[in-house]
Order: structure tokens, then C-alpha cells, then sequence
């Protein structure tokens, strides 16, 4: 599903094209703030999934375009993720989404490597590898929808 969604939670939420200041948390980092425009948006949000994706484009009054890649779980104990870059021009911003691995957002279990005997490390490892595979699923289908959607905008706006 694309729509627009403000940074921060104030009532007045800007629309797509509307001017804005944006600061997006990064883990470790400090937060990327610019003023600009927010292009596109998209949720991966899916009902039994324990994560979904949001995904932004932005265009700053510096001329750059921010990609923002927001990784949020329903469990409480986990802890949701941001992370931003910035481009100079659209193309490699939009190459980011596409080459973007979303098996690296998949979690190692917290277990004692060394207690599991080979076969349950195998099995571990099996569950693991299909967790990483879903999570690249789940990832290109949004950004699929997501270039779906950009190309419709741009096919109505001509």
C-alpha cells in the first residue's frame, strides 16, 4: 500500500509534494535531518507477519534524494529499525531500493552454539535460511508495488 506519512506525529500532516522538515532516527547513528519533499511512500504492513517494511523517497532542498528503509515488528521485546541514505540523483536512489538485501535484517537466534548438536545446527541453520528468503520475498514485493505505483503517478501525470 502507498501512501504519505509524516515524520513526526504532529496533526498536520503534509501531503506528497508538500515542503517539510524530515529527521529520520538511525541506531547508532545520528539522526539524517533535511528539509524537502516527500516522492513516495510505501507499507508492507500484512496481517500475520510479525514485520513490515515502510519505505520513503525523498527529495531535499539540497538537490539530494534520501531513501529511508524503516523495519518495524509487532513484538514489543524487539527493537524496530531505521536507516537512511542519501544520493545525488534519483536513479541511484532508486537502485537502492532494488538492490537492497533484506536478508540482512533477519535476526540470529539467541542460543548456545555450542550446547546444539550438529543436526539441530542444521535445522537451525534451515530455519534461518527460510526466514532469510521470506524476508527478501516480503522486501521485493513491496519495493515491486512500490515502482508499480511511481510508474502509474508518472504514466497520470503526462
Amino acid at each position: 500500500m502507498t501512501y504519505m506519512m509524516q515524520e513526526d506525529t504532529q496533526p498536520d500532516m503534509p501531503s506528497v509534494g508538500t515542503a517539510s522538515s524530515f529527521r529520520i532516527p538511525q541506531p547508532g547513528k545520528r539522526p539524517l535531518v533535511f528539509n524537502g519533499t516527500e516522492l513516495a511512500m510505501a507499507m508492507s504492513f500484512t496481517p500475520g507477519i510479525p514485520y513490515w517494511y515502510e519505505i520513503n523517497l525523498y527529495h531535499s532542498q539540497d538537490q539530494s534524494y534520501v531513501v529511508a528503509i524503516r523495519l518495524f515488528y509487532e513484538a514489543e521485546f524487539m527493537e524496530d529499525v531505521a536507516r537512511a541514505w542519501s544520493f545525488s540523483s534519483i536513479d541511484e536512489a532508486l537502485q537502492h531500493f532494488e538492490l537492497y538485501d533484506a536478508g540482512r535484517d533477519v535476526q540470529m537466534p539467541n542460543v548456545d552454539l555450542d550446547a546444539l548438536a550438529p543436526a539441530e545446527l542444521a535445522a537451525m541453520a534451515m530455519s534461518v535460511k527460510a526466514q532469510v528468503d521470506a524476508a527478501r520475498q516480503h522486501f521485493e514485493g513491496l519495493v515491486g508495488e512500490f515502482f508499480a505505483e511511481i510508474e502509474d503517478a508518472r504514466k497520470t501525470a503526462a
